[in-house]
């Protein structure tokens, strides 16, 4: 018998069941309003199919416009946890299957704000959300996530405690402590009264919008240059996946259990054929994804008329120039970037 071949089928057995079973129902829907839209699986899921009682599967993205809100309850890692998505924010996550040694539930912030109430979680259970620059552990606690477009963030803590960390510093955010994590990733904690919290919220959210419309049109013209450099990476990343679809076909087919896993030659030759466009994907989309989202939070002080003036270099003209380029791409750029992020999960069953 070929252990080495034998070892890396039961290998390849255990990914693809955690892959999926990552896809069963990880919470529902309970409450919505205004703009909420849910992709899945490379692709947004009809508008007039998102609405309370749609059940959410991990790695689906949860995205909310200026007038939009949702709450979802989740059954990963265990029922009784609940999300808050407030508006302009955009978040997915990742949970563990049932069954796993450790049940890790990681939600990741791409922009807006977050308020979860974590149920008690046991002793093999986690919860994390991260950003660009902080991650945030729960034990059973109440707390929230606010991301401003700089990508900021702050870390408030209604009820029990959320081990915050950016780079090697780790801050307790609790009950009169918040964490707040400024726009060059430094962490630091600031003394809160409890009561005073949502207020203080507030407080810091107007300050990053005074500072975002000070600098408005100087962050504009730098993340502009940064997008016409990132976009082609990506638009070319796709490009050559795309060029290799019959393969990915194949592979789609086998994660979700329609086909057999093949042999380890084959295996091999598949992962061949798709690495170069997946090293590249690898290695702009958490960037790209970072700048388009930064963009689009910027895009709010631009339609305040904050951004005024002549930018003085680069491809545009202005920030009116660049946001005509900008928003005629968007929904286009939005559903590659969910299509990159479902490539990415499919790879890494070949992984």
């Amino acid at each position: 018998m070929n252990t080495r071949r034998l070892f890396s089928a039961v290998t390849l057995l255990l990914v693809i069941t955690f892959v999926i079973s990552a896809e069963s129902a990880a919470g529902i829907i309970s409450y919505l309003e205004g703009s909420v839209q849910v992709s899945r699986n490379g692709s947004y899921i009809s508008p007039r199919n998102v609405d309370i009682g749609l059940k959410i599967e991990a790695s689906d993205t949860i995205e909310t416009g200026p007038d939009g809100y949702a709450e979802v309850e989740m059954n990963a890692p265990s029922a009784g946890s609940i999300v808050k998505v407030r508006s302009n924010s955009s978040f997915y996550f990742e949970s563990s299957p049932e069954g796993a040694p450790r049940r890790e539930t990681i939600f990741q912030m791409l922009r807006g704000a977050l308020s979860l109430k974590v149920g008690r979680l046991s002793s093999r259970e986690s919860y994390k959300v991260q950003t660009d620059s902080a991650v945030m552990a729960v034990r059973g606690t109440e707390f929230n996530v606010d991301m401003s477009a700089d990508r900021s963030v702050l870390v408030t803590v209604p009820e029990g405690h959320v081990e915050s960390k950016s780079g090697r510093t780790t801050i307790m955010a609790q009950p009169g402590t918040v964490a707040a994590v400024d726009n060059n990733a430094q962490i630091s904690s600031i003394k809160i009264a409890p009561e005073d919290i949502n207020l203080y919220r507030q407080y810091w959210q107007g300050l990053r919008l005074d500072a975002l419309k000070i600098n408005a049109k100087l962050s504009i013209q730098q993340f502009s240059r940064q997008w016409d450099q990132q976009l082609p990476r990506l638009e070319s990343a796709m490009a050559e996946l795309k060029s290799q679809q019959s393969v990915i076909s194949h592979w789609e087919q086998i994660v979700q259990g329609n086909v057999n896993i093949p042999p380890t030659a084959d295996i091999i030759r598949d992962k061949r054929a798709l690495s170069p466009g997946m090293l590249e994907l690898r290695a702009i989309l958490p960037v790209a994804e970072r700048t388009f989202n930064t963009l689009l939070g910027l895009e709010e002080a631009y339609n305040q008329g904050f951004a005024d003036g002549p930018f003085q270099s680069g491809n545009y003209r202005n920030a009116a120039d660049f946001y005509s380029s900008f928003s005629g791409d968007k929904e286009e750029v939005r559903d590659m970037l969910a299509r990159a992020r479902y490539l990415m999960r499919v790879y890494s069953v070949l992984d």
